[in-house]
């Protein structure tokens, strides 16, 4: 399933938006610093929606017997032209859960797995060749 790239850059735009103008004139004083980090983080990644022009997302759902986790989506993209010689690489993102509290796992050269309360990230890159 593809998502349409300005559905997305909208919808994080007025999330973010939002999120600012409850941060300003709604929340405490000590509570403000969450809406206005939720901003600042949905900014960024409007900026890097708009940056990777290739990027895809994949929805898994399916659960991993294996590795004990449910994967949900990932986020794949490309920056340059993988398989050429210093020409790009190919980034994927996947985004689970898994029933643990904290794990860290430093992966080959780029790679890393991370769960924080139960939700599990995983980037990795390709310099010879594209996620499918």
């Amino acid at each position: 399933m593809r998502m349409h790239r300005s559905l997305i850059v909208c919808g994080l735009a007025v999330f973010a938006c939002a999120a600012l103008s409850i941060a300003l004139t709604v929340t405490p004083p000590i509570i403000a610093p969450v809406p206005i980090a939720l901003s600042v983080g949905s900014a960024a990644l409007v900026l890097f929606v708009l940056s990777a022009p290739s990027l895809r997302f994949k929805s898994v759902l399916r659960f991993d017997e294996i590795q004990n986790h449910l994967r949900l989506f990932r986020l794949m993209w490309e920056r340059g032209r993988p398989g050429v010689p210093g020409g790009g690489y190919a980034a994927k993102l996947a985004i689970g859960l898994r029933p643990r509290l904290f794990h860290r796992e430093r992966e080959y050269g780029k790679a890393f797995l991370i769960t924080i309360l139960g939700l599990r990230v995983h980037y990795s890159r390709s310099y010879g060749g594209i996620y499918a």
